[in-house]
Order: structure tokens, then sequence, then C-alpha cells
């Protein structure tokens, strides 16, 4: 048996390797929320190509290609310096989850795809009634997160359950959100009235004032953008800058399910939530709380 001493001197022994463990531990959680934060957007392209330069950086030091490493140190130096305005998006956001303390929400379980087949449903159905009764409607699907100095108003921030019902309610004529456009994030509806920027482009004469802020939206994000036509029903889906047009709520319902299963499908760093982990290392736990629900 260990006498009080040897006990004490192996405590201080453990302490240090304890506070390492801690200390590394915080680290790779500062790292999970961050990618958390930035997955499936351009801004894990953007640390990409990051990575890549400092990479090349490296090597050209290391190979002695003193004009290149020259140039390239000149480049990490202004990429580091742009970096808070290249993330603004991602670092705002932040901010105000930890602001609201809702940082830890990063680490809850993705949505579930009932869950966005349930919204997407609910999305086609209204706009099937603003077709069929020629209600103008303009409706923005982020992909990544969208920058507000792009738009020329944010409008009024909503963060509500995307339903039909609402969606209808928002563009009747006699609202005073049905000017603008509907943001939806993460399958929710983040803000009404919102003021796209105009294409430069110049659309088809039928196309009206909708339709080039459609365009322009998609032109300079990743987004998606569904149009109803006031004037007749008709329906358009802008992306990249280009209309597809007219559409019927059938046609809509099969590119927009294209486009997000290939979404699913071709996202990187892609990093499983933490229930995800869970469910690997404890299986039997996991699905015995799952039919108890």
């Amino acid at each position: 048996m260990n006498s009080p001493l040897e006990q004490l001197t192996g405590e201080l022994a453990l302490r240090p390797l304890i506070i390492s463990i801690l200390d590394w531990a915080a680290v790779g959680l500062l790292l999970y929320l961050a990618f958390q934060l930035v997955r499936q957007t351009r801004t894990v392209w953007l640390i990409r190509g990051f990575l890549i330069l400092s990479g090349a950086f490296f090597l050209s030091n290391l190979l002695g290609l003193t004009t290149l490493n020259f140039i390239l140190d000149k480049i990490l130096i202004g990429v580091a310096v742009a970096i808070p305005v290249i993330f603004q998006p991602e670092l705002r956001r932040f901010l105000e989850q930890l602001g609201r303390g809702e940082i830890f929400s990063l680490l809850r379980p993705d949505r579930s795809p009932d869950f966005e087949q349930t919204a997407l449903d609910q999305l086609l159905e209204a706009v099937r009634d603003l077709s069929e009764e020629r209600i103008g409607a303009l409706i923005v699907l982020e992909k990544s997160p969208i920058d507000e100095r792009l738009l020329q108003d944010p409008g009024d921030t909503m963060d509500a359950v995307l339903s039909k019902s609402l969606l209808l309610t928002i563009f009747y004529p006699k609202t005073r959100l049905h000017d603008g456009a509907v943001l939806i994030r993460n399958w929710r509806v983040e803000a009404a009235s919102v003021i796209l920027p105009m294409s430069t482009q110049i659309p088809a004469r039928q196309l009206g004032t909708r339709h080039r802020a459609a365009m322009g939206i998609t032109e300079q994000t990743d987004a998606l953008c569904v149009v109803v036509s006031e004037e007749t029903g008709s329906i358009s889906l802008a992306e990249r800058g280009k209309l597809q047009r007219p559409l019927s709520v059938e046609q809509l319902a099969e590119t927009l399910h294209r486009r997000y299963r290939r979404a699913e499908t071709t996202s990187v760093f892609q990093i499983p939530a933490l229930g995800d982990w869970t469910r690997k290392f404890f299986p039997a736990s996991s699905s015995q709380s799952g039919n108890s629900e």
C-alpha cells in the first residue's frame, strides 16, 4: 500500500498531464465549433486555399526558391490582414451565438432529412397557391451565408418555422411585408421584406423587377431564388444569374430535390455531429434511447 507521501507525489506528477489533456481538449472543441460554423459553405474552400498557400510557402523556403518564397510571404501577409473581412459573416454569427448563449447549439445533431423534406413540401405548396392566385413572390434559398452588405435592405428578422400559411401571409398584397424577398436559412424563414441587389443584365421584356432581383442575388452568391410572377403566375428559378422558366411546381420540386441531394453528397470537410459520435461508440445505448422515444 502506498504511503500518503507517495500518493501526493503521484498526484503532483499527474497534474501537468491532466492540464495538458484539458488544454488540448479545449483546443479540439474550439476547432470543432469553428468547422461546424463554416462547414458546407464556400468558406471551407477559402480555408483550403489558405492551407495550400501556406504549404507552398514552406516548400519554397525548404527548396530555396527565394523569389517565389518572397511573393508567397507577401500574399500570406495580405490574406492574414484580410481574414476579418473575408470571414465577417461567420465571425458575426459566432459572436451572436456566443452572446445569446447558443454557441453549443453547434454541437447538436444536424436537422433530419424529414425536417428538410417537410419544409420543402411546405414551400412547394405555397408556391403552387401563389402561382394559382397570381400573387407575386420572391423566395431566396440560402446555401452559404449571404453577406448583408450585398443586400440593399436586410428586411425584418423573423427566424420563424417555414410553413405554407406563413409564406402566403407574407406575400398577401395587403400586408406590410409583401414587398421584397423572403430569405430562407437552414429551412427557416430568416427575414422578410428583404431588398435584393438588381442584376446588370437586361432580361426579357415580359420580366419585371422580381426577376432582375433574383438574377442579381444569384449572380453574387450561390443561393437559389424562386420567383412567382404577379402578372402571369408563372414560376421561375434563378441560379448563378440565369433564369429557368417557365416551370411547373413538379419541375421546380424535381430541380430543388436534385440540387439539395447533390449538395449533401458533395459537401467538403463533413464533420459528424456529437450525437453521431455517440451512436458510433455506444450503438446499444443509442438504439435503446431511440426506441424508447
